[in-house]
């Protein structure tokens, strides 16, 4: 007894001091990049966004309750965002017999951020969507931040705070950036 008791101590011993062994590092997950028209034909591309500042993509159908729920509060906070780079993607993911009903919709809640189609769910099945609606926070950099799916009210919140802490992040990164260009000048 004695003897498995100090053979578990060592196991807990070495768990603690090389934690780093045992456990890797997560790995870093990069949103897959994309072209789609929007409501208009126009095409838009992923990477082109991505530099101005944090990206949150919203697959929704026309079909979806909780969906058009959560993208009239995404308007309150893109409208508040928008100034600082923040940029929202609805992607809407509707079927031959419902996607007639997109653009009615669109105009009538009045959504201002870009709505694009994914007729062949192509975006979709590149970011593993299970169900909607589906959300996805894209840092600047490119990095997925947050993935939420289902909505319930308050979950905008948790998505401003999310945003918030990215704009602070990046200007936080180009005040860092204009300090060191300052000093290498004098």
């Amino acid at each position: 007894m004695r003897n498995l008791f100090s053979k578990l101590l060592l196991l807990l011993l070495f768990l603690f001091i090389f934690p780093f062994s045992v456990h890797p590092k997560e790995k870093k997950s990069v949103a897959p990049n994309f072209v789609a028209k929007n409501l208009d034909g126009k095409k838009v591309e992923l990477k082109e966004l991505l530099g101005e500042g944090p990206v949150l993509i919203s697959f929704w159908a026309t079909w979806c309750k909780p969906c058009i729920k959560e993208l009239n509060q995404l308007q309150r906070v893109y409208k508040k965002y928008k100034k600082k780079g923040f940029e929202i993607l609805a992607i809407d993911v509707d079927g031959p017999r419902s996607r007639s009903k997109v653009k009615p919709m669109v105009k009538g809640l009045r959504w201002e951020f870009p709505v694009l189609w994914d007729k062949t769910k192509k975006i979709y099945r590149k970011y593993h969507v299970l169900g909607i609606p589906h959300t996805v926070l894209i840092d600047k950099s490119g990095e997925i931040r947050y993935t939420h799916t289902t909505y319930r009210p308050g979950d905008e919140e948790v998505i401003k705070k999310k945003i918030e802490e990215l704009l602070d992040e990046q200007k936080k990164a180009s005040d860092e950036e204009k300090e060191g260009g300052e000093k290498s000048e004098k």
